[in-house]
């Protein structure tokens, strides 16, 4: 009979390692991928709201004065987030939205109301190409690439 109990503790001690390491493995592989699934949500929502901006005003974008950045090698426009967020077309700007000192050179420096604002510790620049199509620049030690398109490996 002590046999068969040494048995049944060295089963239970390897299905207690099993489960650890597999709640461990499980939690690296959402955290993994809920930052670029975050990403993708962000883009497609403001692609939406560019549209229907666009299709309400004329085909106007919801762009910042003269701001620019470069985006996978072409010039690309600033969104207005707070013309989006003063349209209702959004509830607040993204919290990837980079705030940076200056005037048209990130997503909060447009709009009418002074009630916009994006956060200092994020990453992120909305921008529009000149068909309208939603990118993104990362900004930041941090980021992969700073003059591409997509999900750079940090969030916000």
């Amino acid at each position: 009979m002590k046999r068969l109990k040494s048995w049944r503790s060295v089963v239970l001690v390897i299905l207690l390692i099993a489960v650890v390491f597999g709640g461990w493995y499980f939690a690296s592989q959402s955290i993994r991928t809920a930052y670029p699934r975050a990403w993708a949500d962000w883009r497609d929502k403001l692609q939406e709201a560019v549209t229907e901006y666009r299709n309400a005003n004329n085909g106007s974008l919801p762009i910042i004065g003269s701001g620019a950045v470069i985006v996978d090698g072409e010039q690309q426009h600033i969104i207005d987030m707070c013309r989006l967020v003063e349209s209702g077309l959004m509830p607040y700007p993204p919290e990837s939205c980079i705030s940076l000192s200056g005037m048209d050179n990130d997503n909060c420096d447009g709009g009418d109301s002074g009630n916009c604002s994006c956060h200092e510790k994020a990453h992120y620049i909305w921008t529009l190409d000149s068909e309208g199509a939603v990118h993104s620049a990362c900004i930041g030690e941090k980021c992969e690439r700073s003059d591409a398109d997509g999900y750079q490996g940090v969030w916000p």
